[in-house]
């Protein structure tokens, strides 16, 4: 991803930082399905497929454009 869709500016890989438990600072994730939400932690993740969000940044405009391309750990 070199140039942006919208404006043709340059692309910067980056990243959206997602907090966890105790104010944790953590990598944004995607996960498969429907969100259900849980009383304990917020919202079920058990047994669905996550993947690590890869986001680059338009240097010109601004815009953003997100991947979910590797296997969360």
């Amino acid at each position: 991803m070199n140039e942006c869709p919208k404006c043709h500016g340059r692309m910067s890989e980056g990243f959206v930082l997602d907090h966890g438990d105790y104010n944790s600072k953590k990598l944004q994730e995607w996960i498969e399905g429907e969100p259900v939400k849980s009383f304990w932690h917020g919202y079920q993740t058990n047994d669905r497929e996550a993947f690590v969000v890869r986001t680059y940044r338009c240097e010109r405009c601004g815009f953003l454009e997100s991947y979910a391309q590797t296997p969360a750990e």
